[in-house]
C-alpha cells in the first residue's frame, strides 16, 4: 500500500489479523487433505457450489488464473469424480461445468466444519470480547468491500494468481 500512512495501531491490527488467520491453517489443511484437493481446486468447487454450469472462462476470471490453468484443474477434478463437463446447450463450442456428488460433498461440509473450529478457538473468550471481535471484523469487511468498490484494481487477487 504505497503512500498509506500506517500508525502503530494499524500495524498492530494487521499483525493480529494475520496471526488470527494463521490459526485457521490446520482446519484448512485437514479439509484439503481429506479429499486430496489443493486450495485452488477447493476454491473452484466452491464457485461451482455457488453457481453450477459456469464456463472455463468464468471460472478463470473468478479464480484469477488463466484458462489453461483452469483446464488443468478441471481435468484433475473430473478424473477424481468431483465435476463433469458438458457441452453448453446454447453454444456447441462452449463447455459448462457441473458438480458431481463427490464435489458437492467436498464443499458442503466446509462451512459447518469451519464454524465449529472457529467457535472452539473462542472458547476461552468472554462474551464481551466475542462481541467486540464480531463488530471489528464486520467493520473490516465493510471497509474492505467499500475499498474494492471504489478501486477494483486495488484487489491483487488471491496469492495463487500472482506469478
Amino acid at each position: 500500500m504505497p503512500g498509506t500512512q500506517r500508525t502503530a495501531a494499524v500495524e498492530a491490527a494487521v499483525r493480529a489479523f494475520f496471526e488470527a488467520s494463521a490459526l485457521l491453517y490446520p482446519m484448512r489443511l485437514r479439509i484439503w487433505d481429506r479429499d486430496g484437493l489443493t486450495v485452488t481446486q477447493l476454491r473452484l468447487l466452491g464457485h461451482l457450489h455457488e453457481q453450477e454450469g459456469l464456463s472455463n472462462a468464468e471460472l478463470a476470471e473468478r479464480l484469477y488464473v488463466t484458462r489453461p490453468s483452469v483446464s488443468a484443474l478441471l481435468e484433475r477434478l473430473e478424473r477424481g469424480g468431483f465435476i463433469r463437463r458438458e457441452v453448453a446447450p446454447n453454444d456447441r463450442r462452449g463447455i459448462c461445468i457441473w458438480l458431481e456428488d463427490r464435489g458437492r460433498a467436498a464443499v458442503s461440509s466446509v462451512p459447518a466444519e469451519t464454524a465449529d473450529y472457529g467457535a472452539n478457538l473462542m472458547d476461552s473468550m468472554t462474551a464481551q470480547d466475542i462481541d467486540k471481535l464480531a463488530q471489528s471484523l464486520t467493520a473490516f469487511v465493510v471497509s474492505g468491500r467499500a475499498r474494492r468498490a471504489r478501486q477494483p484494481s486495488f484487489d491483487p487477487g488471491p496469492p495463487d494468481a500472482q506469478r
